[in-house]
């Protein structure tokens, strides 16, 4: 039996009599769609009603019962044909049914089965005609009445001048009791107060519908603030229902009665007058109320089209402009034209301007609500938690105490040294011309007070050998007192064991490094050959080296706090994405003005120019289309925030306003006024809308960019900030210089996935290689990267200046094998020459690193790039003076006539071999102890310098001096240098010290001891350790981005545009970490949640005080908060929009599907302080929901794009539990080094306060909360870095001391001396890194480190020579080993020169950090070596070593 149903439902509404007339008739006629009803079709048609005691229901021809309408074609063949039957109701009690005007839903029973059939009628369209006698009644001249009651279709008002109409229905007065609580609560009084037992309004029960789904969609914006909410509903309230509503709203443009609107008069828009307190006041308890999903301003989404630059005034037009505005469309189903009225005597006749009662966002709405959150407003907002205080610098009259006292202490201490030493000079001369032969009494006296003091302040006779002043010969008694006055310090027993031990252990170590020299010498070619084969042997371990490349593996120890954090995030969430971005800035291009619709001069950055878009449209689209060397597509590895819905790269991209669509560039408007609204218009309106789904006066083409998310300005536009200003809501967009285009790439810890993203970032960077070369426009600059290009550069970086390092080399190398020659004549020249004893040296530097290497090869010590390209030149500069030092000390000292060639060189090393093992075992040591640092970097070069260094020591004194003595017996042998074979001429030419020797001896030495010069040496070296000390706190910490590329990469581009356009710092993650915190509980809830009922020192409240001092926190926004916008998902829903949907089996339905195949969710909440709280079921059914849903016209509170990866969570036992999760914000723009180490402190003070009150004030409690954001790793090392390098250079100090003072037989006077000077070394060059812009990290504190080594070859050799020196005064002694070590020191510090080939690297890294330190330790560490040591021996010298076998028994 085939049926075919046509339904129809007769909506009815019966009402008390008004106004104490009873029992009156209230006509309802409504006209019935005809029908045709076929055989065997049973039609029972019931009126949804309750009891209708003393009704009647009638067709007009009063042949069918109340209640029921039968038509029955069975068996009588009767057919009743009810087209245009018109019905007619009788006082009727009550009739549960739907109001009159709003037929819009019928039911319909049949056979028991209950189903809803959609719209009745056309268009929403009134189908009854409602009329109750109170329209009757004319309103009196000055009588507040309504303007309008019932609305046609779901857009203008029906036009009505009467008084209010009572609202019986019990549904609609629920219904605007809980939408309008403050509105149904003074009608409540206004009814009472007249005696009636109903409240009138001016809105039927349909509009009192259509007002609620509007109120809803606020709400779903602003109800996280009630006050908020209850402020800015009493508009929308009071307009629409308020009976009274006509002493403040006029009817403006009326639509006249036709057939399309049922014969009604229709009001098209009004006037809406309101007192300026009220605009002013209810926007003030609104600005602050957030957006958790998009980090901005609720009130930004609601004011179109100003958004970020929003007003009270701009707000309420934005609520007053229509969706057919002629010039900007807005949400509002017809136009409002708001008049705010300050002066009473503004206010029109008749007129009473709205101004309910407002109540301050900081206070709550009744005692069953809470007030706004600090989040939401800031009258709420607690004393935020204290960061630490800014240190004041202590000054004394505006410059640093500190350093004013130490250049006072300076002064006055260069000052009376200067006068106390000239006037010392001059008295001696005045009494040398006084005195003649006379017995130096006086001069010996004073040498007895200073016994164990140093020579300061004596005269030149008091520095001579006391046994020759003046031709006077003193008695050996007086020189024997003297000597032992010089030789006791004091009458310590201790210290004469201490001495004596010390000369015990010279002895000793100079017979064994004797007795080692002849066994090198006697079997130099075993020696040699065992030497070479154990390097080859421990450097074949290069086979299994791994050489570090990645920068994080670099330059973050694993064990470090961000490291750690690092893995973590990477862990529980997933690893940050790869970033591909392209920085498009105008070139030689101006900005440009227009007049806007509003009849402004707006100004216009250079990049809105069409053709400067459509140039960056084409790139964008090149850049998507592109595809890898092995296939890979953008789509493959891309981030896809709203998949599955949008299966749609999310490129973030200006041109994301146009859907990358050009012909969207192209549209233009011809507004009503005449204004033509184009691309310009388009944009103005999408940077203050980004979320925006369409521009009305734009062809409807919205905002949402193609993957179905926002594009926010302040990520796409760069350059609109001031100088030092912080991206904020009012910043001005359109001024922007720049375009950025960026591709976020999914992260993948995996291999193939990893190898994927590398194929078609390698394609990218090509494409965007050959753009710039060849298609990029004249008017354009460009800066790109990719993820790998870091890593690629410093790749390239390092290939690209091997070729200076070796010319570094190779310089070096000539100039050892020249310099090592002590050439006679021409004719002795290939004799004298030294080339194959100085390849052997620089042999076994090569040979030292590379065993090096091998050896950690073998046991698994990561390598790096820097090793094999400094270490080499590293160990050159240090070895070389050791060699220097054996060949120059062999020529200046020939065999004896009864020492054997063995003897020789064994006497020749046991001379020279303690002072070699000195420095060696220095700066091994400074280089091991630098291995402690946990930086990868810095202790993989410290480990491996330190090995290379102590083998290159163990190949001096074995290989090379088995080469050594095969030279020498080749040169005693006449032979030729290499063509060893070739005799040379027999005529033996004398040999003398040297050239440098001489100059030393004669000229040098003399003029740097000088009486005179002395003091102004002193003098000269404090006043330099007294500016270097005045500057080395302001040495700049870091190192910046740009350095650590070439000077020619792309990358300096890139990293140029970054500190000059980008307008938002990086992401930064607040990681509420997995420790048993049970988030769905309230109490926990309530220590997170930034919303209304949260607590004030809540994890989202802390993080939005934060964002408002971000010149002190670096944070630039508040953060996004998961739970809140649960909340909300929850929240908002209606039967057929919102958020929260299933299917009938209880699965999850996305709010953006059908929504009428679905039913919408049933959570459960608790009451707690006048706030619910979704209980541990409704977390269990609909949380995984939540997160799975993307955000939509009908739900803007999805959670799954913003946070699909934001919540670790699990079942377990059927509950959810929440592992751990993150709420992310954004750090300001950061520019230096500075900029983001300290942005790290900051966010991790942040941190530990919200750990803190997540602990209950337990600091150290279980709960953690770290800030992650992916620049950490790089920069944690630079909040530590001066205790880094003081503690660095105490170690490597100590190491140095106690080597001194152990090889120096055990002299605490030489090695404090040594101390002194290494000390002045490094505080000297720290000073010149700031004068020479050489800022301190990891790299320069390797160098530091270095220089405590390198330091001790500019001092420990004539520290030792000063102190074994035979001769009698410090000056003689002092001159002694400057002439005797000085020449030889020199001889290095030429042939480590060769390091200004090193400014020619491409590499800053190497011209900084190489050249320029190298530069500086070399120069400072000869300065000192070379003259302020021998002048402060000469004042302060300790006794001779040698002279110390005199002491007598311990």
């Amino acid at each position: 039996m085939r049926k075919i149903l046509f339904f129809v439902i007769l909506f009815c509404l019966g009402y008390f009599a008004v106004c104490g007339e009873e029992n009156q008739a209230v006509n309802v006629e409504a006209h019935l769609p005809s029908f045709s009803p076929e055989n065997d079709l049973e039609f029972d048609l019931k009126i949804n009603t309750t009891i209708l005691p003393s009704s009647s229901l009638h067709a007009l021809d009063g042949s069918h019962p109340v209640g029921v309408y039968n038509t029955d074609s069975h068996g009588s063949g009767d057919h009743h044909d009810v087209d245009d039957h018109v019905v007619k109701i009788h006082s009727a009690d009550h009739l549960d049914i739907d109001d009159p005007e709003y037929n819009s839903h019928y039911d319909y029973e049949h056979n028991g089965a209950h189903e809803d059939y959609g719209d009745y009628g056309e268009g929403g369209e009134p189908m009854v005609d409602f009329h109750h006698p109170v329209m009757d009644i004319p309103v009196k001249e000055g009588d507040g009445h309504c303007i309008w009651y019932g609305v046609h279709g779901d857009k203008y008002n029906v036009k009505y001048d009467g008084y209010g109409v009572p609202l019986e229905k019990e549904e609609a007065v629920e219904k605007l009791s809980q939408v309008c609580p403050e509105l149904y609560s003074d009608l409540v009084e206004r009814a009472k107060s007249s005696g009636e037992s109903n409240i009138r309004t001016c809105c039927p029960a349909h509009q009192i519908d259509l007002m609620s789904s509007n109120i809803e969609m606020a709400e779903a914006l602003v109800g996280r603030c009630p006050t908020c909410f209850r402020n800015m509903r009493l508009n929308w309230c009071y307009m629409t229902c308020d009976p009274e509503h006509s002493t403040y709203l006029v009817q403006g443009e009326l639509v006249p009665p036709s057939e399309e609107t049922n014969n009604k008069t229709l009001v098209k828009n009004i006037d809406y007058y309101v007192s300026d307190e009220y605009v002013v006041g209810m926007y003030e308890s609104c600005k602050d109320v957030i957006n958790p999903s998009t980090n901005s301003k609720a009130v930004y989404m609601m004011c179109t089209p100003w958004a970020s630059l929003c007003n009270p005034y701009r707000l309420m037009n934005a609520f007053g402009m229509s969706v057919d505005n002629p010039v900007t469309p807005g949400f509002a189903p017809f136009d409002i034209r708001y008049h705010y009225i300050t002066e009473a005597v503004d206010v029109p006749k008749n007129i009473t301007l709205f101004n309910p009662k407002l109540i301050p966002c900081s206070q709550a709405v009744s005692e069953s609500s809470s007030a706004c959150s600090c989040v939401d407003c800031e009258l709420s907002c607690p004393v935020p938690p204290p960061l630490p205080s800014v240190s004041i610098p202590w000054t004394i009259g505006g410059y640093s105490a500190v350093n004013f006292l130490v250049v006072l202490i300076s002064i006055c201490f260069c000052t009376a040294f200067t006068v106390v030493s000239y006037y010392l000079l001059c008295t001696r001369n005045k009494d040398v011309s006084r005195r003649s032969g006379t017995p130096l009494r006086d001069s010996v006296g004073r040498r007895l007070a200073g016994v164990g003091t140093s020579h300061f302040g004596l005269t030149d006779d008091e520095s001579k050998p006391l046994n020759g002043q003046a031709g006077v010969i003193e008695p050996r008694e007086m020189i024997n007192h003297v000597l032992a006055a010089q030789l006791n310090f004091n009458n310590d027993d201790e210290m004469h064991c201490r001495d004596k031990l010390g000369s015990v252990f010279e002895r000793r170590l100079q017979s064994a490094f004797g007795k080692w020299g002849q066994v090198c010498a006697r079997h130099a070619l075993l020696v040699l050959f065992t030497g070479v084969l154990l390097s080859l042997a421990l450097s074949c371990g290069v086979a299994h080296l791994k050489v570090i490349v990645d920068p994080v593996e670099l330059w973050a120890s694993p064990q470090s706090r961000s490291r750690l954090e690092k893995d973590y995030f990477d862990k529980n969430f997933s690893p940050f994405f790869r970033t591909e971005q392209v920085i498009i800035s105008a070139k030689d291009l101006k900005p440009f003005n227009r007049t806007t619709v509003d009849g402004e001069v707006k100004w216009y950055g250079p990049v809105f120019r069409k053709e400067f878009l459509l140039e960056v449209l084409h790139l964008q689209k090149k850049i998507e289309q592109s595809t890898g060397n092995n296939g890979t597509r953008i789509e493959d590895i891309c981030f896809k925030p709203m998949a599955p819905d949008f299966d749609i790269c999310a490129v973030q991209s200006a041109l994301g306003w146009f859907q990358g669509n050009e012909e969207f560039l192209d549209i233009k408007n011809n507004l009503t006024t005449g204004y033509v609204y184009d691309y310009l218009d388009h944009i103005e309106y999408c940077a203050s809308n980004p979320t925006s789904p369409s521009d009305g006066n734009y062809e409807s083409v919205g905002c949402m960019a193609e993957y179905g998310g926002p594009v926010f300005p302040y990520v796409v536009l760069g350059g609109f900030l001031e100088k030092n200003e912080i991206t904020s809501d009012g910043a001005n967009f359109l001024n922007a210089t720049a375009l950025v285009l960026t591709v976020p790439v999914n992260n993948y810890q995996n291999d193939e996935h990893l190898s994927r993203s590398k194929d078609w970032e390698e394609k990218f960077l090509e494409l965007m290689a050959n753009w710039t070369a060849n298609d990029k426009p004249e008017y354009m600059q460009v800066g790109y990267a990719a993820e790998r290009s870091i890593e690629d550069e410093l790749d390239r970086q390092s290939q690209s200046d091997i070729f200076t390092i070796l010319v570094s080399y190779f310089i070096m190398f000539a100039y050892i094998a020249f310099a090592l020659g002590q050439f006679r004549s021409v004719t002795t020249a290939m004799v004298d020459s030294k080339l194959t004893l100085g390849i052997g040296g620089i042999l076994i530097v090569v040979l030292s690193v590379i065993t090096s290497i091998g050896f950690y090869g073998f046991i698994g010590v990561p390598s790096t790039l820097i090793i094999m390209e400094v270490i080499p030149f590293l160990v050159l500069a240090v070895g070389v003076d050791n060699i220097f030092i054996l060949v120059q000390t062999h020529q200046r000292e020939p065999r004896r006539s009864t020492e054997t060639h063995e003897q020789h060189i064994g006497r020749i090393l046991g001379e020279v071999g303690p002072t070699m093992l000195l420095s060696s075992i220095s700066q091994t040591c400074c280089f091991f102890l630098g291995a402690l640092s946990d930086m990868p970097a810095v202790r993989a070069f410290a480990l491996y310098a330190g090995f290379a260094m102590f083998f290159n020591f163990c190949l001096q004194i074995t290989c090379f001096v088995a080469i050594f003595s095969l030279d020498i017996k080749r040169e005693e042998g006449n032979r030729w240098d290499i063509l060893c074979c070739v005799r040379g001429s027999k005529k033996d030419y004398p040999k003398d010290e040297g050239t440098l020797y001489k100059v030393f001896d004669l000229i040098y030495a003399p003029l740097v001891l000088n009486k005179w010069i002395r003091p102004l040496v002193i003098v000269g070296f404090i006043a330099w350790l007294t500016t270097s000390i005045c500057v080395v706190s302001q040495i700049d910490v870091g190192l910046d981005q740009e350095i650590s590329m070439p000077l020619d990469s792309y990358m300096q581009d890139y990293f140029k545009a970054l500190s000059t356009y980008l307008a938002v710092g990086a992401p930064v993650y607040f990681v509420v970490k997995d420790s048993g915190l049970n988030m769905t509980a309230v109490d926990v809830q309530r220590r997170i949640c930034g919303s209304a009922g949260c607590d004030i020192d809540s994890v989202v409240t802390q993080l939005y005080l934060s964002a408002k001092i971000a010149n002190r926190t670096y944070i630039a926004a508040p953060s996004g908060s998961w739970l809140d916008d649960f909340y909300d998902w929850l929240s908002f829903s209606d039967e057929y929009t919102g958020c929260c949907f299933v299917d009938s089996e209880g699965n999850f339905c996305p709010s953006s599907g059908d929504q009428y195949s679905c039913f919408k969710c049933e959570p459960t909440f608790t009451t707690i302080d006048n706030k619910q709280w979704p209980t541990q079921e409704t977390f269990d059914k609909y949380f995984e929901f939540y997160l799975n849903d993307n955000p939509g016209m009908t739900c803007p509170k999805g959670g799954h794009p913003s946070y699909g990866t934001a919540v670790q969570r699990e079942m377990y036992e059927n509950q959810t539990v929440i592992r751990s999760s993150y709420f992310q914000t954004y750090h300001s723009v950061m520019r230096t080094s500075a900029d983001y180490y300290n942005g790290m402190a900051a966010a991790r003070i942040v941190a530990e306060n919200i750990t803190t009150m997540l602990n209950g004030g337990d600091p150290n409690g279980p709960h953690e909360v770290f800030p992650y954001s992916v620049f950490y790793v790089f920069y944690e090392q630079y909040l530590t870095m001066w205790e880094d390098v003081i503690t660095s250079l105490l170690l490597s100090g100590s190491a140095v001391f106690i080597a001194v003072l152990l090889l120096l037989g055990l002299d605490l006077y030489s090695s404090m001396v040594t101390m002194l000077v290494i000390s002045m070394i490094i505080i000297n060059l720290l000073g010149a890194m700031y004068w020479w812009d050489i800022s301190l990290n990891a790299v320069s504190l390797v160098n530091l480190v270095m220089a405590v080594g390198i330091s001790v070859e500019f001092c420990a050799h004539i520290v030792r020579a000063f102190a074994v020196s035979t001769e009698d005064t410090r000056m003689t002694r002092a001159k002694e080993s400057l002439v005797k070590m000085g020449s030889s020191v020199l001889c290095g510090v030429l042939s480590d020169l060769s390091i200004v080939v090193l400014a020619f690297a491409k590499s800053q890294i190497f011209q900084i950090f190489y050249f320029r330190m190298f530069l500086l330790i070399v120069l400072i560490g000869a300065a000192h070596g070379l003259i302020f040591l021998p002048v402060l021996l000469s004042y302060l010298g300790p006794q001779a070593l040698r002279k110390k076998k005199l002491s007598i028994g311990c």
